[in-house]
């Protein structure tokens, strides 16, 4: 296998990952892809994407990985929760999965979706809410994770697509 067979195989594989990366949260698929967007630009800069599109895939990166905490956070305040619970759902996400969840004795996977819930129920009952408004604020925490699983899926495609669009 010569080197550039090899390397548009391994950024598929990067991409592939990517994109099943974009819907599981314990992959972060979008820099997933990006990865996959530096080996290109960096390996064979002759045959790579422009560095316009690389730039801007960065950006893109940086957005979806900050659309985790954003979009628990907004789902949790949307279905009536307090700062607290969208606080509690920040915390959740980062902290549930890399801590707590070995502590339990589950995987990351339950992890990433438990702890925002988790921390969303857990900042509105701190805040001195009761039981079913807590409930109602982690219910939004979780259909605003899955619209970032969403909006996630379509920035990597959107990464994947430009790769093959901006080349020099």
């Amino acid at each position: 296998m010569d080197l550039f067979t090899l390397k548009y195989t391994v950024i598929g594989l990067l991409f592939l990952i990517g994109v099943v990366g974009s819907f599981m949260p314990i992959l972060p698929g979008c820099f997933i892809v990006w990865l996959g967007i530096v080996l290109d630009k960096f390996w064979m800069p002759e045959h790579s994407v422009t560095w316009g599109f690389f730039w801007t895939a960065t950006g893109l990166t940086i957005l979806a990985q900050l659309l985790d905490a954003a979009c628990a956070y907004w789902g949790t305040k949307r279905f009536g929760g307090s700062w607290r619970g969208g606080l509690g759902a920040v915390a959740g996400v980062v902290f549930f999965p890399l801590f707590l969840s070995p502590m339990l004795g589950i995987g990351p996977i339950i992890g990433f979706i438990i702890g925002p819930i988790a921390g969303a129920m857990l900042g509105e009952l701190a805040g001195g809410r009761t039981f079913p408004e807590a409930t109602a604020a982690s219910l939004g925490t979780l259909v605003g994770g899955i619209g970032a699983f969403f909006i996630k899926f379509t920035i990597a495609c959107t990464m994947i697509a430009g790769f093959f669009f901006f080349r020099t």
